[in-house]
């Protein structure tokens, strides 16, 4: 801190200096006496009956100038004191000041020192080889983080870090409930490497409840409230936080209500299962070729910023119920070997399901499609549910492959419907389907049967050039009108031909 010294200010006005009295002391005096002076001449002129009384004026008119400069001297003097004071007393508080700002960054200091040691502590625990001091660092971190806001995602990067580690699960686990960490059983299995498998993961549950501990949003604050909540030592959410798990085996994941900015578990690999319901992600949320072994939920989540699932494996069923996809949602090669539960979602960006497999049903009933939804060579084992969707974009389906059956009751295709080259080996229902854009048809293939009854379309906007069914008796108006069987040869195979030439495609 400066060294600054009350005194007088370094820019006086010269009037207020001690010259400057003096000088216009001086002036006031020397105009008094030079008016007593002439006064007096004046007196001496005078008549003799008159001389004594103009004497006594000029001696009252000069005292009267020396009493006016004594005054103004006076003046002079008590505005320099009075300006003095001022300039003490703003010193004074500036000096204060700088005391106040010196002690707050030497206690800011301190406190940084204070908080870089116990980080440092807690990060030397974590490396420890016995379990017990790793759960130590843990709750040393958490208390860093929660005592110290602007410290909480380097923390949460310190956990990441950990829980991306190698690990491998003991091969005699036995399931692991959804309880507290407290009630997980321990298998008796002998410990293999430095670290007791059945020992590290109590210490990855820890850091996972954590981790939700601080990332799932207090019942009574919605997500339109988060922005507003200030961060504090008494506030256990922390908002705002990225999380990169890349490539990390998480174990029976649990994160309802989270809510994150970016997240990334690229290649992650989730044990058990995952729970992500009512889960907001106002950035991007990365799940490309993440595994899911056990159920992966996700309904009623968020996704503000793209959400990629490109090449991950479902494992167990897959729930986005009435989930929302504010950009892209990509799924492309994606493989769901159990249930694919999209009912009621809301894709108001691409969504990307191309090379996706299917292996349970497929559900997108009630699901809005905004923009385009691709579905190219996508392969449906089970059943596919896309009954009342509603596709305001382009729905593309080429080459798409339906084994089990494929319901398309009550959809809406406000874009272009695009089936060409696709396969349908159950039957497929069209049953009150709106295709207001073009509907393509071409080279389809239906083995089971079909029906397209009650289903409108605008004007010739329909082509099923090359398309073929299976050699069944099937009614009429199971087509849409102007289209009939073509008996083919005897392989089994008949044709849909147009009975009045169709618009070109």
């Amino acid at each position: 801190m400066t060294d600054q010294r009350i005194g007088p200010p370094r820019r006086w006005p010269w009037l207020l200096s001690n010259a400057g009295i003096l000088t216009v002391t001086l002036i006031v005096a020397g105009i008094g006496i030079s008016a007593l002076v002439e006064m007096l001449l004046l007196a001496r002129s005078a008549p003799d009956t008159e001389r004594a009384e103009v004497q006594i004026e000029a001696l009252k008119y000069g005292l009267g100038f020396f009493a006016a400069a004594g005054a103004v001297a006076a003046l002079l003097v008590a505005v320099r004191r009075q300006l003095l004071a001022e300039h003490s007393h703003d010193l004074f508080e500036r000096n204060y000041r700088l005391a106040l700002q010196a002690q707050a960054h030497t206690e800011t200091d301190a406190a940084e020192r204070r908080v870089t040691d116990l980080y440092t502590k807690a990060v030397e625990q974590l490396g420890s080889a016995d379990a017990a001091v790793r759960l130590g660092g843990l709750y040393a971190l958490e208390r860093v983080a929660q005592n110290n806001p602007t410290q909480r995602q380097t923390v949460i990067n310190v956990f990441c870090a950990y829980l991306r580690m190698p690990y491998t699960p003991p091969a005699a686990m036995t399931p692991v409930p959804t309880g507290p960490v407290t009630e997980l059983p321990l298998p008796r299995t002998e410990p293999t490497a430095s670290r007791d498998p059945r020992l590290e993961l109590q210490v990855r549950l820890t850091a996972q409840r954590i981790l939700a501990t601080h990332l799932t949003l207090p019942t009574d604050v919605t997500s339109e409230q988060v922005s507003t909540l200030t961060p504090t030592a008494v506030q256990p959410f922390w908002y705002g936080l990225d999380l990169d798990l890349t490539g990390a085996p998480l174990i029976n994941w649990k994160l309802s209500r989270a809510h994150l900015r970016h997240a990334d578990f690229t290649s992650a690999t989730f044990s058990g299962d995952a729970v992500f319901s009512e889960a907001t992600f106002t950035g991007d949320a990365r799940f490309d070729k993440a595994t899911f072994t056990g159920d992966a939920r996700f309904d009623k989540a968020t996704f503000t910023g793209d959400a990629r699932f490109d090449k991950a494996t479902f494992t167990g069923d897959a729930r986005f119920d009435k989930a929302t996809f504010t950009t892209n949602a990509r799924f492309g090669q994606a493989t769901f070997t159990g249930d694919a539960v999209f009912n009621e979602a809301a894709f108001t960006g691409y969504a990307v399901c191309g090379e996706a497999t299917f292996c349970g049903d497929a559900r997108f009933s009630k699901a809005a499609f905004t923009s385009t939804a691709w579905f190219d060579k996508a392969t449906f084992t089970g059943d596919a549910w896309f009954d009342k969707a509603a596709f305001t974009g382009h729905a593309r389906f080429d080459k798409a492959a339906f084994t089990g059956h494929a319901r398309f009751d009550k959809a809406t295709f406000t874009g272009d419907a695009w089936f060409g080259q696709a396969a349908f080996t159950g039957d497929a229902w069209f049953g009150q389907a709106t295709f207001t854009g073009y509907a393509r048809f071409d080279k389809v293939t239906f083995i089971g049967d079909v029906w397209f009854d009650e289903a409108p379309f605008s004007g010739d906007r329909l082509t099923m050039a090359d398309s073929r069914v299976a050699l069944h008796e099937y009614r009429q108006d199971a087509w849409p009108y102007g289209w009939r069987i073509a008996r083919g040869p005897a392989d089994g195979w008949s044709w849909l031909v147009h009975e009045t030439p169709a618009m070109p495609s």
